[in-house]
């Protein structure tokens, strides 16, 4: 099978790369067969970028294995190196668009699982490491599935709106048409912070969220929101931008363990006027949310159709529109911030014969630029991992963003322990 790239695969350039820190040594031959079932299983690491003269294609069952190769590193200087070496390469058209490496320390290791973004989002990465570390200890047969692609997704063309979006999709193209390519290389200079809240300051936090019936990703969304506004003022973005795991039946044709680019997301207002306090803020955003999600589903086959209708800028004419947001927009990401959560980290199986001890991740951009936080927890521990470019934050913004982000979390959990003790107080009183 042979198929030209959607503009949506086109534009989605980069890399995503999960760190899965490791107790215990693995085998480098299970390593090896595990990869490869892994590969059976998933048309998307079966496939060759091919570059024509009309543009990028996909073919399927071209690739040979998925690159694997163990190095040990002797020092945090070394490790940091190869880490850096696998997260930024880019992939080649002539290779799987996924790579492995396993880099022994002193404490066991790390094993780094990386991916271009066009093929996989976060969540069908955690599929990938879940069954690469599942066999390595379980010789457990993958059963494959035909390849899935947003055309599938998008259906045929249907519905009034149709020339709406080909009049739309008209105008765009003639703009980009009119932006003038750029051979200059884009100024990029990574920025990638780390952090966590306490197990006890975790805990709170997931009861406050049940009193409050809110899911934590609202609660989240909200301590996001004003974090925003009082760490940027007027360089705060204007819209939070969270994608939708698009599995657990949402998008029929998407089943829970196939990989794929992503499944839409839904945008909340920054400094949208809502409740008085933060929870009835939260409580605001968890409404819009079900009602956004449930409109995003509805709307993404159309959304895709649309995208086919935009011919792909070239490479050139991207550096071009990454330089225009630069000036206009407040962060030069167009007056977007991104927030992901992937949830609760559960990769290891309880008989696996090693140990996940730490888990985290890192995104790369060769095309727009990107600006964002992640969340997940991991041990009963919630964690953050803030990616962006220096030319969207400064380090002394990302600083005080994570400062205040962390005060308001902890702020709001404190306030509802006292409201809850002083419950506890006055109950006898009333009786």
């Amino acid at each position: 099978m042979k198929r030209k790239l959607t503009t949506i695969e086109y534009l989605i350039d980069g890399n995503l790369s999960y760190r899965l820190a490791i107790a215990g040594e693995l085998s480098m031959e299970r390593l090896r067969a595990a990869l490869d079932r892994v590969q059976g299983k998933h048309p998307a690491l079966r496939m060759l970028i091919r570059e024509e003269r009309d543009g990028l294609y996909y073919e399927l069952d071209a690739a040979g294995p998925v690159p694997l190769r163990a190095a040990t590193c002797m020092s945090e200087r070394d490790l940091a190196r190869e880490i850096e070496r696998e997260e930024a390469i880019t992939f080649a058209p002539h290779e799987p668009q996924l790579r492995v490496a396993w880099l022994r320390t002193d404490h066991g290791g790390l094993l780094l699982i990386t991916t271009a973004h066009r093929i996989c989002d976060g969540m069908s990465l955690l599929i990938v490491a879940k069954e690469l570390l599942g066999g390595l200890h379980r010789e457990q047969a993958l059963l494959p599935y035909a390849p899935l692609s947003p055309l599938d997704v998008a259906g045929d063309a249907h519905g009034p709106d149709e020339w709406k979006r080909r009049l739309a999709a008209a105008a765009i193209n003639g703009l980009i048409g009119l932006v003038p390519p750029s051979r200059q290389p884009l100024l990029r200079d990574p920025v990638r912070r780390e952090w966590q809240v306490d197990v006890g300051l975790t805990a709170a936090l997931k009861h406050r969220c049940r009193r409050e019936r809110v899911s934590m990703h609202a609660a989240l969304l909200a301590v996001l929101d004003q974090a925003l506004q009082a760490a940027l003022g007027k360089r705060a973005p204007t819209r939070i931008d969270s994608p939708i795991d698009a599995r657990r039946g949402r998008l029929p044709l998407l089943k829970d363990d196939m990989l794929f680019f992503g499944g839409g997301s839904f945008k909340i207002a920054v400094g949208c006027e809502r409740g008085a306090d933060l929870w009835e803020r939260a409580r605001d955003i968890y409404r819009e949310m079900g009602e956004k999600i449930e409109q995003e589903l509805q709307d993404i086959p159309g959304k895709y159709r649309f995208c086919e209708m935009l011919k792909p800028p070239s490479d050139d004419k991207v550096r071009s529109i990454v330089r225009l947001g630069d000036a206009l927009s407040r962060n030069g990401n167009w007056n977007q911030f991104s927030f992901s959560n992937l949830g609760p980290i559960d990769l290891v199986e309880p008989d696996a014969p090693f140990r996940l001890e730490e888990f985290s991740l890192s995104v790369r951009s060769f095309g727009v630029r990107i600006l964002g936080l992640l969340a997940f927890s991991l041990h009963g521990q919630l964690r953050f991992v803030y990616v962006g470019e220096e030319q969207c934050m400064s380090l002394a913004e990302v600083d005080a963003l994570e400062r205040v982000f962390m005060e308001l979390l902890r702020e709001q959990v404190a306030r509802g322990e006292r409201a809850t003790e002083l419950a506890r107080v006055l109950e006898p009183a009333s009786e």
